[in-house]
């Protein structure tokens, strides 16, 4: 093992690229029965391992990451018909209002429940599908249910809250994207205001073509939120030229309100939102302590298990009846 790392250290050395990081995935007690693709696969998979490790630059095949390749095909292979069966749960998590404690939205989250009741959690699907692409599909059928939600709630004569849906990377960058959501939203006859798209703060990031797909949206009179501000690169410039209604601190943020440092940035964070013409939505929040800070900082709404975890449809029909 030292001899491999001392000589990738001296590839990186005398590479004529400066500062150029070379990572190894090694196969080593070789089954010399497979074929050489197979061989060159499972190294290929190691290295994958390791490929966002910046402390690491050598990884070795193991039957853990086989079997994780194995399960992730299976769950690209069933994709089709869980799409089909309707496998894919939305679950809806409110957000409260911070002054009056009333639940003032939601935000839908997905779920998959295969038809032998087994659970896949959103950690195991969402990063694959966001990474082959199939996450386009999934973001557009959860908004489509959300939009039958909400058109089943007018036919009712119900009071209808906005239930905010998430917008991957690559739904963005999708063609006709916007075009297809509007269709989705007039053909079920509701307002755009009633389903508000929630973007990620990396999905985001202020660009060109960015600006002109938000502004697409805005213009058809969508609601944009902007997710997870706090969790990475949380750019001043994408809040400004974006045309975001609501910012949403990340659980991150919530996490280190009771630090004096902490406590300065979220409520430096909120009042740039409110001076921005924005709402401002703590996400994560699990404690009277957290809850109660926002409040004194005026947050306008909240959202966590401290008051609700995410919820099945008739859980949440339920608790807006409350």
């Amino acid at each position: 093992m030292d001899r491999i790392e001392n000589n990738l250290n001296k590839i990186m050395e005398e590479a004529p690229i400066p500062n150029i990081r070379v990572k190894l995935g090694i196969y080593e007690n070789v089954d010399t029965s497979l074929q050489i693709p197979i061989m060159c696969d499972r190294a290929l998979m190691a290295v994958k391992s390791i490929s966002k490790d910046f402390k690491q630059n050598i990884a070795f095949f193991t039957q853990e990451m086989n079997q994780k390749l194995l399960a992730q095909r299976q769950m690209e292979n069933d994709f089709k018909d869980a799409i089909k069966n309707r496998e894919f749960v939305v679950y809806f998590q409110p957000k409260y209002d911070a002054s009056s404690e009333q639940i003032v939205g939601a935000e839908a989250l997905v779920r998959w429940q295969k038809e032998d009741g087994t659970l896949i959690s959103p950690g195991l699907f969402i990063p694959l599908f966001e990474s082959d692409g199939l996450v386009v599909q999934l973001d557009e059928y959860v908004f489509e249910t959300v939009c039958r939600f909400q058109k089943d709630r007018m036919k009712q004569g119900l009071p209808i809250l906005p239930i905010s849906v998430n917008l991957s990377r690559a739904s963005i960058h999708f063609s006709d994207v916007v075009q297809r959501y509007i269709n989705i939203i007039k053909e079920n006859e509701i307002p755009f205001s009633c389903v508000p798209i929630e973007l990620t703060e990396s999905a985001a990031l202020y660009s060109q073509q960015i600006l002109e797909i938000t502004n697409q949206m805005v213009n058809a009179g969508f609601k944009l939120h902007m997710d997870d501000f706090g969790s990475g690169y949380s750019s001043l410039t994408t809040l400004n030229e974006l045309k975001f209604t609501t910012v949403k601190l990340d659980k991150s943020l919530i996490d280190y309100i009771a630090k004096p440092r902490g406590m300065k940035i979220v409520r430096q964070t909120i009042d740039l939102g409110h001076d921005l013409d924005m709402k401002v939505v703590a996400e994560g929040v699990e404690t009277k302590e957290q809850r109660d800070c926002l409040i004194e900082m005026n947050c306008d709404e909240i959202q966590g298990f401290y008051y609700s975890k995410p919820l099945k449809q008739d859980d949440f029909i339920e608790k807006l009846r409350a």
